[in-house]
């Protein structure tokens, strides 16, 4: 009976310190270490980031590219025929043609030749009836007026055609046409007879002339615009090279309305108003007539 009791003490105590080992309430550590250095690589990584995309918003100087605003059009020669154009700078030289009259009626009549029944408007209509019919003849102006400022305007119509594209022969012919029949047969037959050498020197000697500056003003905005190291000596250059164009650039830019000129040889434009009121003031009915009306919008 002893032995029995001492075996089995024996055995309950192997077996508390069995379980003793396999105790699930032991307390069990595990540790790791991360090189710090390791880790900040790491951390970098994971934030870095580079674009392969060739369209990024992300331009460098090199990349934008920006180009300069073009050359106003009275600068420029069209690749193609403007007629528009054509029309528009065609509206300014009636326009400053009949500025140019106006002014001729102040100067003296030494330089003009007019006298005081020239300067008289009164009439206007028979008087260029009569002035066209009895002519042309051989004129007394001023050499300077014949064989200068006559070629001079001759080329500035020869110009205004060549900015809108049309080449020498086209340009002589509208040069022709404009100082002919537009100013010497038109305007200016309204003061004087026409003139042989007006009509010979102008067109002709023009064209020359108009050439001649049509590629001084190409090879002065080639340049840069300067004349002799100045901007402001190579601005007046180009403006008496195309006096018209500018003109006409600067008129559009600032207005930006339109203009209509129409020939009327309706006494007074037909307006019977008008026509007997001046009758019943005393003014006499005129059967030739001829007169221009002009349209503005703004």
């Amino acid at each position: 009976m002893f032995k029995k009791s001492i075996a089995a003490l024996l055995m309950s105590a192997s077996a508390c310190a069995n379980a003793n080992i396999y105790d699930s309430n032991q307390h069990i550590e595990f540790s790791y270490t991360v090189d710090q250095a390791e880790f900040d690589t790491l951390s970098y990584n994971s934030y870095q980031y580079t674009s392969q995309d060739p369209y990024s918003l992300s331009l460098t100087e090199d990349n934008l590219k920006l180009e300069d605003p073009g050359l106003p059009k009275y600068l420029t020669a069209s690749s193609e025929k403007d007629w528009d154009y054509l029309m528009g700078q065609t509206y300014t030289i009636l326009g400053l043609s009949v500025a140019t009259v106006g002014l001729m009626t102040l100067l003296p009549e030494s330089i003009t030749k007019w006298d005081e029944e020239d300067r008289n408007l009164s009439g206007l209509g028979s008087k260029w009836k009569d002035n066209v019919t009895s002519g042309p003849v051989w004129d007394r102006d001023e050499h300077f007026l014949n064989y200068i400022m006559h070629p001079y305007f001759g080329g500035v119509y020869y110009t205004a055609a060549r900015h809108a594209g049309f080449n020498e022969f086209e340009s002589f012919l509208y040069s022709a046409t404009m100082s002919t029949f537009f100013w010497e047969y038109g305007v200016e037959a309204f003061a004087e007879v026409p003139s042989w050498q007006d009509i010979f020197i102008t067109p002709f000697f023009g064209a020359v002339v108009g050439e001649m500056m049509f590629e001084a003003e190409q090879d002065i905005v080639a340049s840069g615009g300067e004349v002799m190291g100045s901007e402001t000596v190579g601005d007046v250059t180009l403006f008496f090279l195309n006096p018209v164009g500018h003109i006409h650039g600067w008129v559009s830019d600032a207005w930006g309305g339109s203009a209509e000129f129409q020939y009327s040889s309706t006494p007074w434009f037909g307006n019977q108003d008008a026509a007997q009121f001046a009758m019943d003031a005393g003014a006499s009915y005129d059967n030739v007539f001829y007169g221009v009306e002009m349209k503005i919008s703004f």
